[in-house]
């Protein structure tokens, strides 16, 4: 059972609270959602990248960067250790011999579609304090909030 949610007067938060709130709420997520899919190999981080290259509209490893939000230095880290593990590969672009392009391997594609399951059930483990209307507020409020960046 959980505990219910009684809303306040509107009085004001301490914006460094929600903050740090909001950092320890993405910490213990990520930790759990790694944790969960630990048998795939794949993190958070790995299946960001793959996830956004199996859409295909980011084919370069600066549009993937910049795509993520993701430095330089950490971007080529990731996607050297994904390509060491043939979860996806570096080819020469079509268009430009000079210029590379990043593909997702059918291996990525599996190991991504397992490690989603397990992520989707580490995330619905981690709802389950809130009943489904809470869980559809949260969704709202966190998309209202993170669709002010563009």
């Amino acid at each position: 059972m959980h505990a219910s949610i009684v809303p306040m007067e509107a009085q004001p938060v301490d914006p460094a609270t929600l903050g740090l709130l909001m950092y320890r709420a993405h910490q213990l997520a990520r930790a759990r959602a790694n944790q969960a899919a630990q048998p795939t190999g794949i993190e958070l981080q790995h299946a960001g990248v793959l996830t956004t290259i199996q859409s295909g509209q980011i084919r370069s490893q600066r549009e993937l960067g910049a795509a993520l939000g993701i430095d330089k230095s950490t971007l080529v880290r990731i996607v050297d250790d994904l390509e060491h593990r043939n979860l996806l590969k570096r080819r020469r672009a079509p268009h430009d011999r000079r210029a590379y392009e990043i593909v997702i391997t059918e291996e990525g594609e599996q190991r991504l579609h397992e490690a989603s399951e397990l992520f989707r059930g580490a995330m619905r483990e981690l709802l389950e304090v809130f009943d489904a209307a809470q869980q559809h507020q949260l969704h709202q409020l966190l998309t209202l909030f993170v669709t002010q960046e563009h």
